[in-house]
């Protein structure tokens, strides 16, 4: 009976994968590519199963982001910054911190919100950790066209802190590391928390981060415009054979070549665009005009 344990909690959480892509309607294209995508989530479900088992305290899930935070804010941090630029990254944060704790406010969990920018325009991404450390990366920031966009995001973060994803991946990490939690902080990768999450807990914290920004009284068409420059980004991505050399496009190439990871974690950004419309039909969200973005990051 035993030995049947493994089979039987493989066959659970397959099925389990299953139902909840059904129930959220995901929609991918039947290819190789999609298949390979629907058996690593379910062996990422397979992984969480632990986990569930054992719920982080707060303090301690506190305690590990604090110290995980601490080193990769200098890991991050400029390499002989001027005056100006670190006015500049200083006003941004602030600005960062005012937005994602106004998004904060309506989440699950009453955690210690802080909010971190990352002055790097190669960095396209945005990550948590465990506890309520949210990062934003320059590079994502140019690509957003209002506040909006950016409310969603910092919602979309904030919900991956919310139902556990972060505290999860590090007691796998630990438990994989064979370390204790406070062993497993000195040896923790940053690309265990930038290289996102199973597709489906990806959809989940854009569905909850886009109604924590809807709750704010931010509009869901802010997503929908940077979902648009994720799509066309993904084309040229996947499309070498673009001849086109301006300026701008000299810089979105630099981008693009930074967002292999985020497009290999991260579900099609026709399908991101979807579930927000059908979310807007079914809520009846309300759609109020844009706020434009008040930062000091230069627009491509």
């Amino acid at each position: 009976m035993k030995r049947l344990l493994p089979l039987a909690i493989i066959l659970a959480a397959g099925i389990a994968a299953i139902v909840a892509a059904e129930w959220q309607h995901i929609t991918a294209r039947p290819s190789p590519q999609a298949m390979l995508t629907a058996a690593a989530d379910a062996q990422h479900e397979i992984t969480r199963v632990p986990a569930h088992f054992d719920v982080m305290p707060d303090a301690d899930e506190i305690a590990i982001g604090n110290q995980l935070a601490d080193r990769y804010a200098m890991e991050f941090a400029r390499d002989q910054p001027t005056a100006a630029q670190l006015a500049a990254d200083k006003q941004t944060e602030a600005y960062l911190q005012t937005i994602g704790l106004s998004v904060a406010t309506h989440a699950r969990r009453k955690l210690p919100w802080h909010f971190h920018y990352i002055p790097s325009q190669d960095f396209v991404n945005a990550f948590a950790l465990p506890g309520g450390h949210v990062f934003v990366g320059e590079g994502l920031l140019r690509l957003m066209q209002s506040e909006d966009a950016l409310a969603s995001v910092l919602g979309h973060e904030v919900t991956h802190v919310d139902l556990r994803h972060c505290d999860e991946r590090v007691q796998l990490e630990a438990h994989e590391r064979n370390l204790g939690l406070l062993g497993a902080l000195a040896s923790i990768p940053i690309s265990v928390f930038t290289a996102g999450y199973s597709k489906t807990q990806e959809l989940e914290a854009d569905r909850d981060g886009t109604t924590l920004a809807v709750r704010t009284g931010y509009s869901p068409l802010g997503i929908l415009q940077l979902f648009d420059e994720f799509a066309k980004l993904e084309a040229r991505y996947t499309s070498p054979q673009s001849t086109t050399h301006d300026p701008i496009d000299e810089t979105l190439h630099l981008s693009v070549d930074t967002l292999s990871g985020y497009f290999a974690s991260h579900p099609p950004a026709a399908v991101r665009i979807q579930q927000v419309r059908s979310l807007m039909a079914a809520n009846h969200w309300p759609t109020p005009a844009l706020r434009p973005l008040l930062l000091p990051v230069p627009k491509r």
